[in-house]
């Protein structure tokens, strides 16, 4: 029992102490320092009226910010006891590599003499473009598919946000994102090795693919937050601003299903569902169904279970239904 709570005080400060994570203090800091810096230059605050404001009590201690904290700890302990039975991108990656290995379309070693140099910047690049547009299409399902979004809900019941909010996801959605995680790297390691042979490497910084640790360290943090920096429009276009996310977060129903990018915004503006940030106070939250979602963290947990059964068991009933009542013209016809 006490290695196992070791093993998990182990996880949970990882969650903080490893660059590889959102939540790294790193990139925290960097995020309240991106914050202070425009709140004075931008919103005309002195020092302290800025440092007040980001650290404002009454969004950091909200209700909905504790909820982001006991979800946090709840899913990291669920994840510990899952953590065994997720496939891997290393099972990926060699069942891709193996079936690479099978077709004849693409030789082996195709790319093999482009040098380390062009072989590490591809991969890294590639890496990063292909997490980025898997990110974007999960998220883009998530709200459009019924089943999905009962779950999704649990993330967007936030009516604060804080750095903690990106954590808030329903241990569904956990898995779901962890699949695609694992496919990403499994796809892209297999199709490097393939092409370019054992040169492939990734560019990094404290072994972090060096466009992760950019997008991180240039305030990923803010967008889930009460402090709305806005690029210029052309920018945004291409990078989405932390205010572009607090819009996809908004209750307005002028700003539903907008702005699913995740670092880039190109794929918003590909499939018609991209909004430039806007200068007006939004309100966070599901709209009417919020009270309710969030009575507590436990309903938080069980009402999308509890949707998700209804669904199959309505939909099961009616394809019952459905057999039931052709049998009696099946058999009409046999007479």
């Amino acid at each position: 029992m006490i290695e196992w709570l070791d093993i998990i005080w182990s996880d949970l400060a990882s969650q903080f102490f490893n660059p590889k994570k959102r939540l790294f203090l790193g990139y925290l800091l960097s995020a309240s320092v991106i914050a202070t810096a425009w709140l004075c230059l931008i919103k005309r605050h002195s020092i302290g009226s800025a440092i007040s404001t980001f650290f404002d009590l009454q969004v950091w201690f909200s209700r909905s910010s504790r909820h982001d904290l006991a979800s946090f700890l709840i899913n990291r302990v669920i994840f510990f006891w899952l953590r065994p039975v997720l496939v891997t991108q290393l099972a990926i990656a060699t069942l891709i590599f193996e079936l690479l290995h099978q077709q004849t379309m693409i030789p082996l070693g195709l790319f093999e003499g482009a040098g380390y140099w062009t072989a590490a910047l591809g991969f890294t690049l590639f890496f990063f473009l292909f997490d980025d547009f898997t990110r974007f299409v999960v998220h883009f399902a998530l709200h459009r598919i019924p089943a999905l979004w009962d779950f999704h809900k649990f993330h967007h019941s936030a009516e604060t946000l804080t750095p903690l909010t990106v954590t808030r996801t329903h241990p569904v959605e956990g898995l779901i994102f962890t699949a695609r995680s694992a496919l990403v790297q499994g796809v892209t390691i297999a199709g490097f090795v393939f092409l370019f042979g054992n040169q492939v490497d990734l560019l990094t910084i404290f072994g972090v693919n060096i466009f992760v640790v950019t997008f991180h360290g240039l305030g990923s943090n803010l967008r889930h937050s009460h402090i709305a920096i806005r690029y210029p429009q052309a920018v945004e276009r291409l990078l989405m601003s932390p205010a572009q996310h607090q819009l996809h977060h908004s209750q307005s129903e002028l700003h539903y299903d907008r702005n699913f990018g995740v670092a880039l915004s190109v794929w918003d503006r590909m499939f018609g569902s991209f909004h430039h940030s806007v200068s007006e106070t939004l309100s966070f939250g599901i709209g009417k169904e919020t009270a309710r979602f969030t009575g507590s963290i436990w309903s938080m947990y069980w009402l999308p279970v509890r949707s998700l059964a209804r669904r199959i068991t309505r939909t099961l009933f009616a394809n019952t239904r459905q057999v039931a009542s052709a049998i009696p013209r099946f058999r009409a016809r046999n007479y």
